[in-house]
């Protein structure tokens, strides 16, 4: 297969998945009710996450790198950027909101407190992707992941205390959260953050220019540079094809667990 047919191929499994999950959430989700409960939350914070995973996929993006799959204005990286960040403290919210009903059937009064801190330091997660977005500087994202790392890994902690004090079909979704939780924090530890930092020391090594807030407010704003080069996107498979399908069925799998 040629490297133009493999980033062909991939993007047409992208745009397959965000119809795909679409139809799963207008048909598994959207019947179960809006409204201002647990459910209709739940049902409101993943519809958005699942559109934004959508729109992205069809105009795929490498952010610091200005590099975007289809030259449209609606690829403008911070347009992108900016969905995904709607998107993703949508997410984080629908991780507090399940983590605060497994402690609560739980019995754990801590485990509900710690759901009310799991949205605050992923808000701020964004703050950092947005500073190496608009800087060019890969330390913000390495701040960025740290700190999803450490959420997940309450998280985690969280689910694992809950656990006992479960039963049924709670206690399974409680373990395999947990489970869950400590591959994610493994590999943020292991690959993404060290990732991330390695960047930032061979930026540095190279005497990289980082860009003014101002000024990378207006280069994310209009510049980007297309391409179909495979080597641009193949370092970028792997984690946006399970970014848009496996997050995706996570967050339509929060809506059904929080049905009475």
């Amino acid at each position: 297969m040629t490297d133009v047919r493999k980033v062909g191929t991939w993007h047409a499994t992208l745009r397959a998945l965000a119809v795909l999950n679409i139809l799963l959430w207008s048909v598994t989700c959207l019947p179960l009710g809006t409204g201002d409960t647990l459910l209709g939350w739940q049902v409101l914070l993943s519809g958005i996450y699942v559109v934004v995973c959508a729109f992205r996929s069809w105009l795929p993006r490498i952010d610091l790198e200005r590099y975007c799959l289809v030259d449209s204005p609606l690829s403008s990286m911070f347009l992108g950027r900016a969905a995904a960040t709607v998107a993703e403290v949508c997410f984080a919210a629908q991780i507090a909101l399940f983590l605060n009903h497994v402690g609560t059937v739980a019995g754990i009064e801590w485990i509900v407190t710690v759901s009310y801190l799991v949205v605050p330091p992923l808000a701020l997660a964004q703050l950092f992707c947005w500073y190496s977005v608009l800087s060019l500087n890969h330390l913000g994202h390495a701040i960025e992941e740290s700190l999803w790392t450490a959420t997940m890994a309450v998280v985690g902690v969280s689910l694992v205390a809950a656990s006992s004090h479960l039963d049924g079909t709670l206690f399974a979704v409680a373990v395999a959260g947990a489970v869950f939780a400590a591959g994610f924090v493994a590999f943020m530890v292991t690959v993404d953050v060290p990732m991330y930092l390695q960047r930032w020391r061979e930026s540095r090594q190279r005497g990289g220019r980082y860009l003014t807030l101002r000024d990378g407010l207006r280069d994310a704003l209009f510049r980007r540079v297309a391409t179909r080069d495979w080597r641009t996107w193949r370092p970028e498979v792997a984690w946006l094809t399970g970014y848009f399908s496996v997050a995706v069925w996570l967050s339509l799998a929060l809506v059904h667990l929080s049905t009475p």
